[in-house]
């Protein structure tokens, strides 16, 4: 339940001079010295007041707010004018009892219907029927605020649901070994950078460890999981704004940088460069014994070679395979005529 209700029930001449209340919450909220509904509020909101009388007044309908109004007291609430032949009914309810869009809606609907009953049937109100029209309204407020319990129940609900979600979700995004992005998840975060700059060019790196495997044959695969874990965290100091770092299975990994007008080969001297500064100069440590770290990469380039993600990666990794041949240790790029001669020699 709210703790204090803010709402008003005013009537006005065409001037807005309020010339009549039919309720007021809290007692202070309107004083006898304040003769016009607009110095209800702060200063800075008459002239969209203004303009919201005057909608009202060239329609039949009830009119609300977009937003709400502050008051001098200090609370935000929401309006509803409606014309009655001279005069101007008009409805205040604190702001924060709208919770979504959709009570904001069956709220509105239900302030509506209120409002046209009272201008109907005004001739025939008098004193007491005017507590009835309150404590109607009050009914409706209650509803509504048993409405907002429920929803906050439902919140509840949702944000355990969102929260096991988030773990699911994670569980993909990340691969469980070395943290960085999964196999599951790579091409989204690829495309998802690229969508936010998609006339750029990018920088596909696909790395392979030379050798692993006689770390794995040699020292078990405890001591190769380190190993993985160690050359991912050096990945990931990579001095790039843009970066995606990323396992694609074993001991394969992707790099993937945006946001360059035209990819030189200076740039990718200079990623390759970093690699061999930064993740290859220093051997591992694992269990007080040093392991060498060395691979091999391809790379190809998003916008030029490709905009595919699927065939960004093979031709990335067909580059890997042809420095592989020739000595480990260092990068290709990828070249569509060598590729498409042996995609036709393989045929």
């Amino acid at each position: 339940m709210l703790n204090s209700t803010v709402s008003f029930l005013v009537q006005c001449d065409k001037e807005m001079n309020i010339i009549h209340t039919f309720w007021y919450e809290p007692v202070y909220l309107i004083s006898p010295y304040q003769k016009k509904i607009q110095e209800i509020f702060l200063p800075e909101e008459e002239l969209r007041m203004k303009e919201m009388f005057t909608e009202a007044r060239n329609t039949n309908k009830p009119v609300s707010c977009a937003g709400s109004f502050k008051t001098l007291i200090g609370e935000e609430v929401s309006l509803c004018m409606m014309q009655m032949e001279d005069r101007m009914l008009i409805h205040g309810l604190r702001r924060d009892v709208f919770w979504s869009s959709v009570e904001k809606e069956e709220l509105s609907i239900i302030i509506h219907r209120f409002m046209g009953v009272v201008r109907d049937s005004y001739g025939e109100i008098n004193t007491k029927d005017e507590l009835l029209i309150r404590q109607a309204f009050e009914e409706v407020q209650k509803l509504n605020n048993d409405l907002l319990n429920m929803k906050r129940e439902l919140l509840k609900a949702n944000a355990k649901l969102n929260e096991a979600n988030e773990e699911l979700s994670s569980r993909l995004v990340k691969d469980a070994l070395t943290g960085l992005v999964s196999r599951y998840q790579y091409r989204d975060e690829i495309l998802g950078m690229i969508r936010k700059n998609p006339e750029k060019e990018g920088i596909f790196a696909f790395i392979d460890l030379d050798d692993f495997k006689s770390i794995n044959d040699t020292f078990g695969h405890r001591a190769g999981d380190e190993f993985l874990k160690a050359f991912a965290g050096r990945l990931m100091l990579l001095p790039f704004d843009q970066l995606i770092c990323m396992r694609i299975s074993g001991d394969e990994f992707g790099l993937y940088l945006h946001g360059y007008d035209k990819v030189e080969k200076t740039h990718q001297d200079h990623l390759w460069k970093s690699i061999s500064e930064i993740v290859l100069a220093k051997p591992i440590l694992i269990e007080e014994k040093e392991f060498p770290v060395s691979c091999s990469a391809g790379m190809s380039i998003y916008g030029r070679d490709t905009k595919d993600i699927y065939d960004l990666i093979e031709y990335a990794d067909f580059a890997m395979y042809e420095i592989k041949k020739n000595g480990k240790k260092s990068y290709s790029s990828f070249k569509m005529e060598r590729y498409r001669d042996k995609k036709t020699a393989i045929l």
